[in-house]
Formats: C-alpha cells, structure tokens, sequence
C-alpha cells in the first residue's frame, strides 16, 4: 500500500526499468487522492516531472495516459493537464481504493461502500442460491473452508475475497460479474478495513457459513437474509472504526 509521498529520485532507482511508468503512477497518483494536487490544479510540466522522478519524459507521458485512463486527470492541449474532481473518478478502479484506505478514511467513501455492498450482494446470494452449478458451489466452499484454515491473516482476508467473488460468479449473470474488478476493489476495500480479533473472525465465520449453507440448500431467501446479516454486521463495524478515528483526529486536532 501506498504510504505516503516518497523521494522523487529514490524511486526510479527501486523500480526496474519497464516499471518506471508506473513508480511515477503511484506517485503522482496517491498525491491526487490524499488532495495534494487539488480539482482543477494543474499538473507540473513534462520536463519538471521528469527531472523530479529521474526519468525519462516518455515514462511520464506513459503514467499521465494511465491517471488520465483512471479520471484522475484531464489532458486538455489548451489548459494542460489538471487534478479531476472527486465525482470525476474511476470510483471503483482498485489502486485508487487502495490509495484510499492507504490516507485519511473518507466517512462518505465508506458509507458508499456500505450503499454497494448492500444493495448487490444480498441479491447475488438469492440468484446464486436459485442458479449455482455443482462447480459454483464447490468454489464457493472451497473458499469458505481456506477462510477456516488459513492461519495467516493475509491468506484468510484473501479467502474471504473469493467467497464473495465466487458467489458472484455463482449467479450466472455475465452482466453482474462483468462488475467484477470494480466490485473487487470495493470488497478488497472493505475486507481490509474491518481487520478482525480472532473472536470476531469466528463469530464473522459462522455467518458466511450461513450464507454457504442457504445457497447450497437452494433457498434464495434464507441466502439473501443470510448475507443481510453478513453485511450488516461488517456495515456496523465499519462505521464504528470510522467514529473510532473522527474522535481520535478531533483529540489530535484539540492537542
């Protein structure tokens, strides 16, 4: 994850040569998110950048192609190339999440994970309890039994990923799972935000086995009140870590 800015010149010599694009990318790119480069501010000039980053004014024109193809810029030949507003974004593009999670935690950001997941996945638990393959299923608890066994807490937020990827698949939807890498991101997201203690892992295990068990006995009502209460459990605690750290900025600030 993106931590904050680095040392321009440090970070053409970490990156290997055919990655240098996208060293500037992270860059220039978390410097957008965490509002260092405000809407509407232009961007430095081509030559400037590549003095900073130490490198090549090709490899910067490469990494404003990708932050332009992310709506994180606006390339005009008249005006230049500036920051786009917020509402203009690749909302659910994954590195701009994972910039997101890596700065300041956006209460309203969050809600609208809460909103996402809350109006799809509910509905995709139905379809898939009404639709799943033999193989559908089996992927979905395969998942569930990596989330059981993992012992790393990396290898088990990775498993709790696939469940709910799976049961998207699960569906039979190609619309829906064609949401896939912008869902993903969202749920990556919200996975790592709500980090858990091992009580709260077993208690969070038992209700995907809810979820599980309603889809693989064919019952799309149990499946979506099953994931209503999956959902709504990792909503509450989203926003108690989001109250949890308003008040610890407000001590900060009051410091």
């Amino acid at each position: 994850m993106a931590t904050g800015p680095a040392a321009a010149g440090s970070l053409a010599l970490r990156a290997q040569p055919r990655r240098l694009h996208e060293i500037v990318v992270e860059e220039l790119g978390s410097r957008i998110v965490r509002g260092e480069l405000r809407p509407g501010e232009a961007l430095p000039v081509e030559d400037d950048l590549a003095r900073d980053f130490g490198v090549s004014r090709t490899v910067v024109r490469e990494a404003i192609k990708v932050l332009a193809h992310k709506r994180l810029l606006n390339v005009r030949t008249r005006t230049g190339t500036r920051a786009s507003p917020a509402a203009e974004w690749s909302q659910l593009d994954q590195d701009i999440l994972r910039w997101r999670f890596a700065g300041d935690l956006d209460p309203k950001f969050v809600a609208n994970v809460i909103d996402l997941r809350r109006i799809i996945e509910p509905a995709a638990a139905e379809l898939a309890a009404a639709r799943a393959s033999p193989a559908a299923l089996r992927a979905i608890h395969a998942a569930l039994r990596q989330m059981t066994t993992a012992a790393a807490v990396e290898a088990h937020m990775a498993a709790d990923l696939r469940f709910h990827l799976a049961i998207l698949e699960a569906t039979g939807n190609e619309l829906l799972f064609g949401l896939r890498h912008g869902i993903e991101g969202a749920l990556k997201f919200a996975i790592h935000l709500t980090a858990q203690s091992q009580e709260d892992a077993e208690h969070a295990l038992a209700l995907h086995k809810a979820v599980y068990d309603a889809i693989a006995a064919r019952n799309p009502a149990a499946a979506r009140e099953a994931m209503n209460r999956l959902v709504g459990r990792w909503s509450e605690k989203s926003r108690l870590i989001v109250s949890a750290r308003d008040r610890k900025s407000s001590r900060r600030a009051g410091t």
